[in-house]
């Protein structure tokens, strides 16, 4: 851009004057970096704790670490500029992991050993996505009202696993938060629904909603545009064919979540 180091912004997202994304003024791969070596240090100082029924007051725990750049006698030492880590409630992430199957040895490798990968279409909310390099995980950065609301619902999602564990809300696997340069990005990592290895026919992001749920034509003229719930019922109109199992299946889970 002319007139030197401006950025580009939408929401907390920009763009440097190098071409380089940021989110609140961190450069993406500072911030990416953060993360691998934030997730590393929580998930390996969780396995010398043993394991234990969680508490009511394990969804209000926030540890916290300092990360200087030139290393302490508990973090390494990085390229990157000081920074503070925390994770929230991570008793209650290790039972919520151990819960969907991932083994913490897994997940630091999956989001860990390689580098992350950062998509490009990151949706109308300003936050910035990645995707593990092996594709299980999602990071997503969510705003402060986001990472409260999500706090409060935990020891509902716990019963809500418990009682439900064919469930298909979304799974968090952990809550973290960056402080850099007097900022706090607020990190969640879920699963990926949707590997990039599988070729999408049609896409539809359906609300359940049939106010201006309809695609632009702006988003019509893309090479793979994501249709809205009026388009399905227009593409679709007989819906969905499933098998009885799978229909029952389906809908009991549809009740159990929304209960």
């Amino acid at each position: 851009m002319p007139g030197g180091s401006q950025t580009i912004r939408k929401g907390h997202r920009g763009v440097d004057s190098t071409g380089e994304t940021t989110y609140k003024k961190t450069t993406s791969s500072a911030l990416k970096g953060a993360i691998q070596l934030g997730i590393t240090h929580t998930v390996g100082s969780l396995s010398t704790k043993p394991e234990r029924d969680v508490l009511m007051q394990d969804f209000y725990v926030v540890e916290s670490i300092f990360f200087p750049s030139e290393g302490s006698n508990l973090t390494p030492a990085h390229h990157y500029n000081d920074f503070r880590f925390k994770t929230y409630a991570p008793v209650a992430f290790r039972y919520f992991r151990e819960l969907f199957g991932i083994r913490p040895d897994d997940y630091l490798y999956s989001l860990c050993s390689e580098p992350l990968i950062e998509l490009s279409n990151s949706g109308a909310s300003g936050s910035l996505f990645y995707v593990s390099s092996d594709d299980e995980f999602i990071i997503k950065t969510v705003q402060h009202k986001e990472a409260e609301f999500l706090q409060k619902l935990l020891p509902g999602y716990y019963m809500n696993l418990n009682q439900n564990p064919r469930t298909l809300l979304p799974k968090f696997y952990g809550l973290y938060c960056v402080q850099a340069g007097g900022k706090n990005i607020r990190i969640v990592v879920m699963n990926n629904l949707l590997p990039r290895s599988v070729r999408m026919h049609l896409k539809y992001d359906l609300k359940g909603s049939t106010y201006k749920r309809r695609a632009s034509p702006k988003e019509r003229d893309k090479a793979f545009p994501t249709f809205k719930d009026l388009d399905f019922m227009q593409d679709l109109p007989d819906g969905l064919f499933l098998d009885a199992d799978m229909y029952n299946a389906l809908c009991k889970t549809l009740q159990r979540d929304c209960l």
